[in-house]
């Protein structure tokens, strides 16, 4: 059984971009999308965190989301085991 298609559309460019400098780690936009949600939708925020109310409640709509490296780094760790 293949892995199911992933939907990352709703990632803005500075998410992608932010995942991409963790590609050394071995981490992948798929792969952090399905790590989120196994079946490859992506329901966070278009800043990259697992929250879909994160820009406006952790961080202003032009600031950095700082969630994102914390849960990038947790992925990467398990990717990594």
């Amino acid at each position: 059984m293949s892995a199911p298609r992933v939907t990352y559309h709703r990632l803005d460019r500075d998410a992608r971009e932010e995942i991409g400098l963790w590609a050394g780690a071995g981490v992948t936009i798929a792969g952090y999308v399905r790590w989120s949600w196994p079946d490859g939708v992506w329901r966070g925020d278009r800043c990259g965190c697992t929250d879909d109310r994160c820009i406006g409640y952790h961080h202003d709509a032009n600031g950095g989301c700082g969630c994102l490296p914390v849960l990038l780094g947790q992925y990467a760790a398990e990717v990594n085991r």
